[in-house]
């Protein structure tokens, strides 16, 4: 089959499915994963599809779109926030139940769950669930409410009710900012009501926050530090913050 062919081929199939992994496309085309890896960049250079971590997503995938698109804020500080989902992932269990938070290092952890085989996940977060929902083992669960355009999340009062009626094993909760003093911060409201929500129905709060976000301040405050049992950081974070944090008995992962 000649490139031109196989990337044609290749271009249909995403666009029918919405997205695809390597793994998948070599299997489809009968072609080696090297192979598909240079079909990626050669479609990606072509700006035809949207590359992600193992696999690639089609343009026309609006949720994706929001969550991965050039210069928007999931490429902040991506490589931290990669390394913080693996940790993260490293500490889920086959057989719990999680919430994720809404935010972007959250979504990172949701698209390294395909390899569990007994999991339910619990989310308010639109790009989230549509992730979850592509692995046959993983259940996911969609907190119901009025759907935000900005951030691809279900918020409101709506939302809040349904929270209450669940309860997880463990909530990977996300922050916009934090500090010793104030603890933990989003600049929006209707998000920490949400999140007070979430951490009142979980065994463990797991924070998951790149060190952009350490003593930095937003306007509405949803919990304490003492609130927290674990943080997952990157190894720029703070180590006076970090000090604290253990002198709590907080737990305190640093990803590399």
């Amino acid at each position: 089959m000649l490139i031109e062919e196989r990337l044609e081929k290749l271009l249909k199939i995403v666009n029918e499915r919405g997205s695809i992994t390597a793994k998948e496309a070599g299997s489809i085309l009968k072609v080696s994963n090297d192979t598909i890896r240079r079909d990626f960049i050669r479609l990606s250079k072509m700006g035809l599809i949207l590359r992600t971590h193992g696999g690639i997503i089609s343009k026309k995938n609006t949720i994706y779109e929001y969550s991965t698109k050039p210069n928007g804020k999931i490429q902040n500080h991506y490589d931290n926030k990669v390394l913080i989902a693996r940790q993260a992932v490293s500490l889920i269990q086959n057989g719990e139940t999680i919430i994720l938070d809404g935010g972007t290092t959250t979504f990172e952890i949701a698209k390294l769950l395909g390899d569990f085989q007994d999991l339910t996940v619990l989310t308010y977060g639109l790009n989230i669930a549509y992730e979850t929902c592509k692995y046959d083992k993983v259940s996911t669960i969609i907190f119901g409410g009025m759907v935000s355009s900005k951030s691809m999340a279900v918020l409101g009062p709506d939302a809040a009710a349904m929270i209450r009626n669940y309860h997880g094993d463990k909530l990977f909760l996300a922050v916009n900012a934090m500090t010793i003093e104030k603890g933990l911060m989003t600049p929006n409201r209707m998000q920490a009501d949400l999140k007070k929500e979430l951490i009142k129905i979980t065994n463990e709060v797991i924070v998951v926050a790149d060190s952009s976000k350490i003593n930095k301040t937003a306007l509405f405050t949803f919990c304490s530090i003492n609130d927290i049992s674990q943080l997952i950081t990157d190894a720029e974070a703070d180590q006076e913050f970090l000090e604290e944090f253990k002198n709590r008995n907080i737990k305190v992962f640093i990803a590399k």
